[in-house]
């Protein structure tokens, strides 16, 4: 009789059946009274057993939260397309965040109050069924894209971002390429759009195990590890939330991609699952101010925030925090306004294909324009998103859907499978593309500056500039290859005498030519000054010159207070490195100091276009700099791109170079600040050395020149085309 059927109330049962005949031999009746039959005291009950869970309410299906996941890629899409009105349309991912922090919370708490335990391998197989089917799909459709139609100049780059795509950590890679100042021109990756699904990827991973530790910890016992957990998850918002804010003071981009940064976001809604009963307890009228109020910060931040806004840090509050509102306000019983126009039926259609939507938009907008040779447009973004939402319903329909509903797949082995099969088939068409069918050309290593031969004079280069203005393809040998361009940096990037954003000290070793030589010369500015260190490079070897180089990113040797181009604020390790090397200047004395320097500042507080600071600034560095040197030069600045850098563009018109000079051409940019600049310089009376007619003539500027590429990016020049100019460069610098 042991079994599920028996409890603690059939373990006691009659002796007679009620209605049944008796089983006892008839006796002749008794002449004694008759007296009940002896029958021993029951034994106590035993004390009712404590249920093993208690029960908990999860949220089933709810139409509001398909209607905020429309809102948010609908915010996006904008954004992305150019739509100037949804320029902060970035908040959607914020949006996404919460919605995934709050949803994958609600499955593993009930998860638990019904069984007792979480399943981790139960909750990876459904999360893979759910996610990477799709998410392959769009990225090996983009990879064969990017074969087709990506510039070779940035090939290999996105092939290691669809590697990172696939084992999630791209948004760490997109974390290193945004800090680092020479990616910043580059065209953006076809896999832009997967670093919040990395984000997310790393929650899914970390939060199912720190929940398990947690029911551990308190012995199965869900309403004890449930009041933990709430413990745990405010206290991961605050110091998230509060390592958000600082490092978006210090480096945005690290803030905006990082998982620690972000980490609040998901966690606000995981709060709102752990204390879901709460919310079901709110009144109707303050259900409707919530979701009212909720709405509205997020269209507000989607409409009103800018690529200038400081984001993620304090103002990502806003978003957030509106869609934790419009979540509770859902939650509570009865309906909302609000609630009930995100069930209407556009928003439902736009929120199950949601998913899909962000997948294919990023790609499509990227690549079309691509294949089919035209110039990106707002209108021609209008088109393609449209074109998006039939793609996003197809991969939707017989793509998420059937994998994701499939019996077969349903077990855990069979959902894990599932997911390395799809990781495992786009590594298969990385490696296919990038190894079996690459359009990339050997590497021959590094150009060798010392086989490049100097230009002898100024009427010889403008000559090779007119030529150059001639060209009508890419030749073969071009000097350095496209495929390769974007590392042909100044040996200074490689031995560490460069110095990144963040970097103040001076760094020893870093003095080249002739180091024993008593003609002491000095390179100082920012990465447009490091661009002449080949050309002064040779100048000194052959003249037997010391020359020092001090150059630092972004940081221009002009005594004027720079925003910085990381974060929000001022630029003030541009500042303590500036006044170092004015210090080294003026103990070593040298003979000779040669400044570059980028006129595309942004002055700290400047008044208008910053025209006088600027001069102000020019003014103050001269004089210091002056005082202590025997002479001093200073460098103008190159021309800038106005479209596509000229690689970039090269790759796109192999056969047809002079649409690049048509299109996206070089010219002399922010003519204000560089106008200031001279006349200080002028009224100083230092050495001005116009470079202008070294790279531009009859008001052209050629992309190639003698075989060479003269840009690697949109304003740096290439050190080949450097290293050619020396002769020229010696012949401008005065005699010391």
């Amino acid at each position: 009789m042991a079994g599920a059927a028996i409890d603690e109330d059939t373990m006691h049962l009659p002796l007679t059946t009620p209605g049944g005949a008796s089983t006892a031999r008839p006796t002749v009746p008794s002449p004694y009274p008759q007296r009940q039959p002896f029958r021993p005291a029951p034994a106590p009950a035993p004390p009712r057993q404590r249920p093993r869970t208690e029960r908990w309410e999860g949220t089933g299906f709810r139409p509001d939260i398909q209607g905020l996941r429309a809102i948010a890629v609908v915010l996006v899409l904008l954004s992305h397309a150019g739509f100037a009105f949804a320029d902060g349309g970035y908040v959607g991912v914020d949006v996404f965040f919460v919605l995934s922090g709050f949803l994958i919370t609600s499955l593993l708490i009930k998860e638990v109050f019904d069984t007792g335990k979480i399943s981790i391998a139960g909750f990876y197989a459904r999360r893979a069924r759910r996610i990477l089917p799709a998410a392959s799909a769009v990225t090996i459709a983009t990879v064969i894209g990017t074969w087709l139609w990506f510039p070779i100049t940035r090939f290999e780059a996105v092939m290691q971002d669809a590697f990172t795509v696939i084992v999630y950590v791209i948004n760490y890679r997109f974390v290193a390429e945004s800090t680092e100042y020479l990616n910043a021109d580059q065209m953006p990756s076809p896999f832009q759009q997967y670093w919040s699904l990395a984000v997310e990827e790393q929650f899914y991973v970390v939060w199912p195990l720190l929940l398990l530790g947690l029911l551990l910890l308190m012995k199965r016992a869900p309403r004890r590890m449930l009041n933990l957990a709430i413990t745990v998850c405010i206290g991961i918002f605050v110091l998230s939330l509060i390592a958000s804010v600082l490092v978006t003071e210090t480096s945005q981009p690290t803030a905006y991609y990082a998982a620690h940064t972000r980490a609040w976001e998901l966690a606000g809604g995981a709060l709102l699952a752990l204390t879901l009963q709460t919310w079901k307890r709110i009144p109707k009228a303050v259900a409707i101010v919530l979701g009212v109020v909720g709405l509205a910060a997020i269209v507000f931040s989607g409409v009103r925030y800018t690529e200038a806004t400081p984001f993620p840090g304090y103002t990502a509050l806003l978003p957030v925090l509106g869609t934790m509102l419009v979540i509770v306000a859902g939650t509570a019983r009865g309906k909302n306004p609000v609630s009930s126009l995100l069930s209407t039926g556009p928003f439902q259609f736009v929120g199950k294909i949601s998913y899909s939507l962000y997948l294919w938009h990023w790609p499509i907008l990227i690549l079309a324009p691509l294949a089919l040779d035209v110039e990106p447009s707002l209108l021609l973004s209008a088109v393609l998103l449209a074109g998006t939402f039939t793609v996003a319903q197809f991969s939707y329909e017989y793509i998420e859907t059937p994998i994701r509903t499939a019996k077969l797949l349903k077990g855990n082995i069979m959902g894990l499978a599932t997911g390395v099969l799809c990781s495992l088939l786009g590594i298969a068409m990385v490696l296919t593309l990038t190894l079996g069918f690459s359009k990339i050309p050997e590497d021959d290593g590094p150009v060798d500056l010392a086989e490049i031969e100097e230009t002898q004079d100024l009427t010889a280069l403008q000559e090779m500039l007119r030529e150059g203005l001639e060209t009508e393809r890419v030749p073969d040998g071009l000097t350095p290859p496209l495929a390769g361009i974007e590392d042909d940096r100044p040996v200074t990037y490689h031995n560490d005498c460069h110095l990144s954003f963040e970097e103040v000290d001076l760094p020893d070793g870093c003095v080249y030519g002739d180091a024993g030589s008593d003609t002491q010369v000095v390179l100082f500015g920012d990465s447009h000054a490091a661009q002449w260190f080949p050309a002064l490079d040779a100048v000194a070897d052959k003249h037997g010159w010391s020359l020092l180089s001090r150059t630092k990113s972004s940081c221009t040797p002009v005594d004027v207070p720079m925003e910085s181009t990381q974060n929000d604020g001022e630029y003030t390790q541009c500042g303590e490195w500036r006044s170092k090397v004015f210090d080294e200047i003026d103990e070593i004395e040298p003979e000779l100091v040669v400044i570059g320097n980028s006129d595309a500042v942004s002055i700290m507080d400047a008044e208008g276009s910053g025209a006088q600071e600027w001069k102000d600034g020019w003014t103050d560095t001269l004089d210091r700099v002056s005082a202590s040197a025997g002479a001093v030069v200073t460098l103008t600045d190159t021309p800038w791109a106005t479209g596509e850098a000229a690689a970039d563009c090269l790759s796109l018109h192999e056969d047809s170079v002079k649409e690049c000079l048509r299109d996206d051409p070089y010219t002399i940019a922010h003519e204000e600040l560089r106008q200031a600049g001279l006349e200080a310089q002028e009224e100083a009376g230092v050495s001005i050395i116009d470079t202008e007619p070294w790279l531009c003539i009859d008001g052209q500027c050629p992309l190639i020149v003698d075989g060479m590429g003269v840009y690697r990016d949109k304003h740096h020049i290439t050190t080949p085309y450097s290293k050619s100019l020396a002769a020229v460069l010696a012949d401008h610098l005065p005699d010391i």
